[in-house]
């Protein structure tokens, strides 16, 4: 696989994030949602909750981790329009034949795909080589690192309004899915997390 940038371990991430929270008053636990992390990583939700525990996860073989992780990818992501990603779409983005994508969602043991092919599943579905080879706790780590950069360079004060004149955004509008009720600081922090991540791998690419 490439060269993949390192990530803090996941005790370290936690440590970090937990010790923010406090110090800028906000609820740790709900920046560690479970299924959210498990959504974003590919690791079972299971498996998230013990890590975030401070348990062991076992650590499959790199190959195997790296085409269940692909396979998740497949299965879970949606089009622009919602749906469902069809293998022969798939399989014609990288340039490989349908019979490769069918092979990795039947997990068998068929005409799985390569290296390079892999790598490229995971560049359509916007996710570097990291996604596919990272341990669970590394993986969880690296999810977590928005959510760690939003608290540690968003102070208390206006925190929609430091974002917006770091990127330069003209305004950033936010609401709750309650009618009328608007975001805690916690949620806004999270959403932060998000919008500089996402911000940070554009200007970066």
């Amino acid at each position: 696989m490439q060269m993949i940038e390192s990530v803090p371990s996941l005790a370290v991430t936690l440590a970090q994030i937990r010790a923010l929270a406090e110090e800028r008053q906000l609820t740790a636990a709900e920046m560690l949602d479970v299924e959210d992390l498990a959504a974003r990583t590919g690791v079972p939700p299971e498996v998230v909750a013990g890590l975030l525990r401070g348990e062991a996860a076992a650590e499959a073989a790199p190959g195997e981790t790296a085409r269940r992780r692909a396979a998740f990818l497949c299965t879970r992501s949606r089009d622009a329009a919602g749906h469902p990603y069809r293998a022969a779409d798939i399989a014609e983005a990288i340039g490989a034949a349908p019979r490769v994508i069918t092979d990795l969602l039947a997990g068998g043991a068929g005409n799985q795909p390569s290296e390079a092919e892999l790598l490229r599943i995971a560049a359509f579905f916007g996710r570097g080589p990291g996604f596919l080879t990272d341990t669970p706790a590394q993986a969880v780590s690296r999810a977590l690192q928005p959510v760690l950069r939003s608290l540690d360079h968003v102070s208390g004060g206006d925190m929609m309004a430091e974002l917006a004149g770091r990127y330069g955004l003209v305004s950033l509008s936010t609401r709750n899915t309650t009618p009328g009720k608007p975001l805690t600081r916690t949620q806004e922090t999270l959403l932060l997390g998000m919008i500089t991540g996402i911000l940070s791998s554009e200007g970066a690419s």
